[in-house]
């Protein structure tokens, strides 16, 4: 996730920072569309394609996909390297590599543009992957019914001392990546003692989450931000991640399907800058795509930008991640690793009833005392 027009800005005074406004509670009364905007073919090397596709009322070949999915069921291990190792034969140009490492706020942005607020299924499963986040009576019985949010005179936060006076004796979850809130949400409602930050690279994901009736809680603030940068920000709306949240502040926070959209050669600074904003001891917790997924088999040439990273038809980053790989970034930045490991899962489409195996990586990473 990285910016397409950087602009330098000298740090603020400690002083100043701590009566600044939050740019990011700054009222946000633009109200989204009510419905997913008119389609358009995204900007990338596959335009053509793509256009031709859409006009093109048959189907494309399943071959590909039928074998993936056969590699995977009965775990033949070679023919899943084979299917890697084939889309490396036409490597995306080192052009339109720069253009979507660069670029891709645009391309988030489209994404979310075009999609209905009420396409994202709310992540409930987090109760039961992230049991530390949640109270002990969601623990025994993570399937629980929780009440929806109540909405707050006060609504979030728009100062340093309004926003430290509303995290002071609760739980801080700071989610990265946060989208339109179906998994901070979630939280908020499970465990009545959180309080939630979320930021997303994307300004139209972020205007989502804060047209939310519940967003009004009083209990969370969301902004957008790049968190591969400091404080060199794409846009004057975005806000950098050290000037919105304090240091030493953050209990939990998570990184779901975030790693994955992220050019890895920013993983290590990014990584360190989290490791600032979070307590000594406090947890940072990773979900991704793990290598070998059934996403990363079905990319057929034309996708491959090198290692484990590919970009969609839409311009948006797909990296598959290691365990051993995702461990050693963050024990490089001075987090211990407290558990790390590949989750297998089965995905049922509920229009063709097809199984097909999934592969994450899970892992959650301690500050350092």
């Amino acid at each position: 996730m990285a910016s397409t027009e950087a602009a330098t800005e000298e740090a603020a005074p400690a002083a100043a920072a701590e009566e600044a406004p939050l740019v990011a509670a700054a009222a946000t009364s633009r109200a989204p569309p009510k419905g997913p905007q008119k389609r358009r073919p995204p900007r990338t090397h596959l335009h053509a394609e793509l256009v031709k596709k859409r006009k093109d009322p048959l189907p494309s070949p399943k071959v590909e996909v039928e074998a993936a999915l056969r590699a995977l069921q009965v775990g033949d291990q070679a023919a899943v390297e084979a299917l890697m190792a084939r889309s490396g034969e036409e490597p995306v140009a080192e052009e339109w590599q720069q253009r979507y490492k660069t670029g891709a706020r645009g391309y988030w942005d489209q994404f979310y543009k075009e999609k209905n607020i009420n396409f994202f299924k709310d992540r409930n499963y987090l109760r039961e992957e992230f049991p530390e986040l949640m109270p002990s009576e969601v623990v025994a019985d993570p399937k629980r019914w929780v009440d929806a949010l109540e909405t707050s005179s006060q609504g979030p936060p728009c100062s340093r001392p309004e926003l430290l006076k509303a995290m002071e004796g609760r739980t801080v979850l700071l989610e990265l990546g946060c989208a339109v809130g179906n998994g901070l949400i979630p939280m908020l409602r499970a465990n009545p003692e959180l309080f939630g930050l979320g930021c997303d690279l994307s300004a139209e994901a972020v205007q989502l989450l804060r047209s939310k009736e519940e967003y009004s809680c009083g209990r969370c603030l969301a902004f957008p931000c790049d968190i591969t940068k400091s404080r060199d920000q794409p846009t004057p709306e975005h806000s950098a991640l050290e000037d919105q949240v304090p240091e030493g502040s953050v209990d939990f926070a998570t990184l779901l399907f975030v790693l994955s959209a992220i050019d890895p050669s920013e993983y290590p600074s990014t990584i360190a800058r989290i490791r600032e904003r979070m307590r000594p001891g406090g947890v940072v917790m990773v979900r991704d795509y793990g290598r070998g997924d059934l996403a990363q088999l079905r990319f057929g040439a034309g996708h491959w930008m090198g290692g484990d990273s590919y970009v969609r038809g839409d311009g948006t980053l797909a990296v598959f991640l290691t365990d051993t790989g995702l461990a050693s970034v963050f024990e490089a930045s001075g987090f211990e690793t407290l558990s790390c490991e590949y989750r297998r899962t089965e995905v049922t489409n509920r229009g063709t009833g097809v199984v097909m195996p999934r592969v994450w990586v899970q892992g959650r990473f301690r500050r350092q005392l």
